[in-house]
């Protein structure tokens, strides 16, 4: 993503801290690396544009709609899965549920139809979008959060992957 100016090509937020410059956009001399405050999207700007930084190293696959996230420490607070992949999750929320207690979190992939769960996988919220969804007529507002996985074991690794491979489509 680009815009013009210097705000967050994600949010449009203008609340930006330096980082250090680990993007291959930001081996130029006039570029300089920022991170956005409200949303947390890294980005470089290069005058007169900000280009969003995407670090993604795996695919994510849509999963059907019985899959849900469960968040850890919000009285079994769910979410809805937009895509996952090996490597973090995009879900969303109502606007008026509760926030989320931290950007540390602990996730349980619960699957409605059997009741199966993958638990206690740790995530960290990268970045945070507020949106707007069109259900039967009606738009409600949404809040979407990117979270990548932190620190999986090898067997959550292993599950992970085998639910994406018999459940995720691209």
């Amino acid at each position: 993503m680009m815009v013009l100016g210097k705000k967050c090509p994600s949010c449009g937020g203008r609340h930006l801290r330096k980082r250090p410059s680990l993007a291959r956009l930001a081996s130029f001399p006039t570029a300089r690396a920022y991170a956005c405050s409200e949303c947390r999207q890294q980005l470089v700007f290069l005058f007169p544009f900000s280009v969003g930084v995407d670090n993604r190293h795996s695919v994510r696959k849509q999963m059907p709609p019985f899959f849900l996230v469960r968040i850890s420490g919000t009285n079994n607070q769910y979410a809805r899965i937009n895509n996952l992949s090996e490597g973090g999750m995009c879900f969303q929320q109502q606007y008026n549920a509760p926030p989320l207690p931290g950007p540390q979190l602990s996730l349980d992939l619960y699957n409605c139809n059997d009741g199966s769960s993958l638990e206690q996988l740790s995530a960290e919220i990268v970045a945070t979008n507020d949106g707007f969804q069109e259900q039967d007529g009606q738009k409600t507002s949404n809040v979407k959060y990117s979270a990548r996985f932190t620190h999986l074991t090898q067997a959550q690794r292993k599950v992970l992957c085998n639910c994406l491979e018999q459940y995720g489509t691209a």
